[in-house]
Parts: C-alpha cells; sequence; structure tokens
C-alpha cells in the first residue's frame, strides 16, 4: 500500500506542477512587452559589424512609408541597419524617392537605380534627400526598430 500512496502523490504533484506552468506562462505573455511595428525585432546587435546589413522585413500593417508592398494581409518594407562612425545603430528605408526605386548596398555605399548614393545611415553623397530613417535600440541584445515613427527630417 504505501507504493500506491507514493503514486499517487507524485501523479498529483505533477498535476499540480502542470498547472503552475500553465499559470506562468499566461503571466509572462501578459506582461511582456506587445511586439509590433513600433517594437520590432530586426536583428542580433552582435550581426551587425564593420558592414551594413540588408533585411527584408514583414510589417503587420502598411504605414504609408516609400517603398512598401503588399504581401497577403500585411505589407513587406526592405531596410538597411549599419553602425554609423557616429555611434549607434542607424536603419534606414531602402527605397530611394529621388528614382522611385529600392537602394542596394554598392561596396561602402548605398545606390540607387539613377545612380545617387547615399552612406550607409541614409546621408547623401550625391543625392539630393536623405533616405528615411527609423528609431532604433538595443534591447536584450537585439536591435529593435519603431516603424511607426519614422524620424523627421532623416
Amino acid at each position: 500500500m504505501p507504493v500506491a500512496r507514493y503514486a499517487i502523490a507524485a501523479l498529483g504533484g505533477l498535476v499540480l506542477l502542470v498547472g503552475a506552468m500553465l499559470l506562468v506562462r499566461a503571466l509572462i505573455f501578459s506582461v511582456a512587452p506587445e511586439r509590433g511595428d513600433a517594437n520590432y525585432a530586426v536583428a542580433a546587435a552582435a550581426d551587425l559589424g564593420t558592414a551594413a546589413v540588408e533585411r527584408q522585413l514583414l510589417l503587420t500593417e502598411s504605414h504609408g512609408l516609400p517603398g512598401e508592398l503588399p504581401n497577403g494581409q500585411r505589407v513587406s518594407l526592405r531596410v538597411v541597419l549599419s553602425r554609423p562612425p557616429s555611434g549607434g545603430i542607424a536603419v534606414v528605408n531602402a527605397w530611394s524617392a529621388e528614382g522611385a526605386c529600392a537602394v542596394a548596398l554598392a561596396g561602402d555605399r548605398l545606390r540607387d537605380c539613377r545612380g545617387s548614393t547615399w552612406t550607409f545611415d541614409g546621408v547623401p553623397i550625391s543625392a539630393d534627400r536623405p533616405l528615411q530613417r527609423f528609431p532604433a535600440t538595443v534591447s536584450a541584445g537585439a536591435v529593435v526598430v519603431d516603424f511607426t515613427r519614422p524620424i523627421p527630417g532623416a
């Protein structure tokens, strides 16, 4: 009979443990910050070295950004991430309003279909206007970008 008691006690403990885990899991998701276009993790900060990195992203909704492409219920957007010499992290929209075309990595700069060029952080080299920039921070080792509030004048 003592074996049966231990088996019942172990089963009861297991049920309590599973119940506690389900409760804690729900609490974690209820207090975790919302992940959306205002809080979008685009890359690991460790992935950004001295070279720029391109990313094709899927946003949850359109924000009227130049270069957005419909993708089912969502929109896709290409961005370039870099560490500018001034410090921090720069995230720019990889779309040229001047040429109305995509911007691509071209050696140590960005270039559009008309030959206009920019630095990796969107500053014009042979263009009239800077590329659109987005605020970015590093949180828990991830580069987090707010696509709902482009930086004015950038």
